[in-house]
């Protein structure tokens, strides 16, 4: 494991701790799980067309390049 040092609020500090206290863990117990968490936030959109469309056809054909027009390719052209 990584040592990680961070200042935070008091408040937070005292409710963080509080919470350790409540639950019967230590405070760094109590840190891992809310970054683990938050990190767990991030998902993956399954239905996003990155994941079904490939192949996208052969790259560098005469005035076209689906490696600089992926986004297109992928999502539809964009509106400006």
């Amino acid at each position: 494991m990584t040592l990680v040092q961070a200042q935070i609020p008091d408040g937070e500090y005292r409710m963080l701790r509080q919470r350790a206290e409540a639950n019967g863990e230590p405070m760094k117990e109590i840190i891992r799980k809310a970054i683990h968490a938050y990190l767990q936030d991030e998902k993956v959109d399954p239905k996003d067309p990155i994941f079904r469309t490939f192949p996208l056809g052969a790259s560098g054909t005469k005035g076209h390049s689906n490696a600089r027009h992926h986004d297109e390719l992928l999502y539809g052209p964009t509106r400006r």
